[in-house]
């Protein structure tokens, strides 16, 4: 393609937008919102994805070891339990340790004697690499009782409960993208029909004279590039310049202050470029979708 004819289409676009920009504004805005509130759930959702991973790191298993256990016997269990699929780490913990734990938790008063006869049992600390796998882990483990483990104490419950709310919030955020790009796309669409029944002679003329379909159609694919393009940008400046101050802002609150959030460079860097791009692709789809259907030649 000859770099003239490039600077044809891009022209011949960009002309269009001019003349229909109370369309080509009304369709920019409502890109722009439907990719903002699809970045507020995509930031929302990596989050709770963030937030579950943490948890994940801290959430595993107790492995309680029968009290008559050697060095030997504990490092052959620690081998075996670490060897397990979905085990990410295994900490020993002994009882005294634990004694300790309690102590510092509950106050020194709530355990005082116990360290006498310490009735805590020493464990292996199990933790995961996905709350999903955690009753399978956890039959897995139970199968080594031969090993010494005397039982686990775990939050099988607490597990299914967080691994169910990220299912939940990747689908919600998946189905708000592809309705709200519907609804932009759509958008788009009607915009680009009246561009194209606004020139309907120009076209013709064009038609008469030997212009092939895809230089006719060229210049409304890249209007609906622009307009997706424009209606991603705004949406991803307000998220790269305002998330930093939100989460800023909420780690200023006492209560709240022990959140952890996604560092601001990843904004930066991925929902930025998730809002052009998603802003493009709308405005491609929608542009094809529109000369295909009204664009008679």
């Amino acid at each position: 393609m000859k770099l003239r004819t490039i600077r044809y289409y891009i022209q011949e676009a960009v002309r269009s937008i001019i003349y229909n920009r109370f369309m080509s504004i009304a369709s920019i805005f409502a890109v722009s919102s439907s990719i903002f509130i699809v970045s507020i759930f995509y930031i929302i959702g990596a989050n709770v994805e963030y937030f579950m991973g943490q948890m994940e790191a801290q959430m595993g298993m107790a492995v309680r070891l029968e009290n008559d256990l050697s060095q030997q016997e504990q490092d052959l269990l620690h081998s075996r339990i670490l060897g397990l699929h979905h085990v990410s780490s295994v900490t020993f913990i002994s009882r005294d340790d634990a004694l300790q734990s309690m102590a510092n938790t509950l106050g020194e008063d709530a355990v005082a004697g116990l360290e006498i006869i310490n009735p805590l049992r020493d464990s292996l600390l199990v933790e995961l690499t996905d709350l999903a796998f955690h009753d399978e882990t956890e039959r897995a483990i139970w199968n080594l009782r031969a090993y010494g483990v005397a039982e686990i104490h775990s939050e099988a419950e607490f597990a299914r409960t967080l691994s169910t709310i990220s299912t939940i919030v990747s689908l919600i955020s998946l189905v708000l993208v592809l309705i709200l790009a519907g609804i932009s796309m759509i958008i788009i669409t009607n915009t680009i029909r009246i561009t194209v029944n606004a020139r309907k002679t120009e076209i013709n003329i064009m038609k008469y004279v030997g212009a092939t379909d895809w230089f006719i159609r060229w210049p409304f694919v890249l209007e609906g590039m622009i307009i997706g393009l424009l209606g991603g940008f705004f949406p991803a400046l307000i998220c790269w310049f305002g998330y930093g101050r939100i989460i800023a802002a909420i780690n200023d609150i006492p209560h709240l202050s022990f959140i952890d959030f996604i560092p601001p460079e990843y904004v930066m860097n991925y929902v930025f470029i998730f809002a052009l791009v998603l802003g493009v692709v709308i405005g491609l789809i929608g542009s094809i979708t529109s000369v295909k259907r009204h664009l008679k030649v």
